[in-house]
């Protein structure tokens, strides 16, 4: 999944906080990974993000007990959104469409 970096500010930006992102048509919405870290369940709770293994897959976990978090909803500032596999690894969070 691209990050910030030198290709970024050619007109896509971070939904959330409207930093500059690498251009991925793929993800239009998706967020910087400042942003993705501050996920949350929608009880609160801080998650961590990784791939299942190398062939990808996604996979979420409570950040305090590393307890599998089932679901891909989750919470960025009050902004619900979708966590999942990006097409070539790595997570990809975007907003949830009329959510924000």
């Amino acid at each position: 999944m691209p990050e910030t970096g030198s290709d970024a500010g050619a007109g896509q930006h971070c939904p959330i906080c409207g930093t500059p992102v690498t251009p991925y048509p793929r993800y239009p919405k998706y967020l910087c990974p400042g942003c993705a870290a501050r996920a949350v369940t929608p009880d609160g709770r801080a998650l961590v993000f990784h791939n299942i293994d190398a062939s990808g897959g996604y996979m979420a976990l409570h950040a305090d007990t590393r307890e599998p978090y089932e679901s891909h909803l989750v919470h960025v500032d009050a902004v619900a959104c979708y966590a999942d596999e990006a097409r070539f690894g790595g997570i990809v969070i975007q907003p949830i469409e009329g959510t924000s």
